[in-house]
């Protein structure tokens, strides 16, 4: 009978922190191109949303979710395209600094939930400043909903000290 009791207060619990959790969203991540179009161990290929283009990507990402804190619009471009400028937390600043500075000029891979949605350039203000500037690829739209979820997948994904330390 206590058994039961136990089987029965652990599934409710499992229910109730279920219905409260937060899923994850507009996931975004910065992937490094891997030339040639090589598949290995250590690389992926992602499509674009129309399933037409395959890219190879590096698996790790340099940026993603867990190093943006918020972000802000910029545009619309000639296409009326709007980018995306991000606060980088200062613990992954060296990574962006540096990649942007041995990279500048070239090309990376623009991730949204492991679909691939387009590229940007490596550009002199990511070596300089904690500002991460995603060049002009979505609508408005689809950058709005994306910087809604920048600060709601960074506290998501940063939470695994929630309750370690308290």
């Amino acid at each position: 009978m206590l058994r039961i009791y136990s089987i029965l207060f652990m599934a409710s619990l499992l229910l109730l922190a279920s219905c409260q959790s937060y899923q994850p969203a507009f996931v975004l991540s910065l992937h490094e191109f891997e030339e040639p179009q090589v598949v290995t161990n250590l690389t992926r290929t992602v499509r674009d949303p129309t399933r037409q283009f395959s890219h190879t990507i590096r698996k790790l990402s340099f940026l993603d979710a867990r190093n943006f804190l918020f972000g802000e619009l910029y545009g619309p471009n000639d296409q009326g395209r709007y980018g995306l400028r991000i606060q980088v937390e200062r613990w992954h600043l060296a990574t962006m600094n540096q990649t942007a500075g041995t990279n500048l000029g070239m090309v990376y891979a623009v991730i949204v939930d492991g679909m691939y949605v387009g590229y940007s350039h490596f550009n002199k203000s990511m070596r300089d400043t904690n500002v991460l500037e995603i060049e002009p690829i979505w609508s408005l739209r689809d950058a709005q909903m994306i910087l809604d979820s920048i600060p709601k997948n960074y506290k998501h994904f940063n939470n695994w000290h929630k309750g370690f330390f308290e």
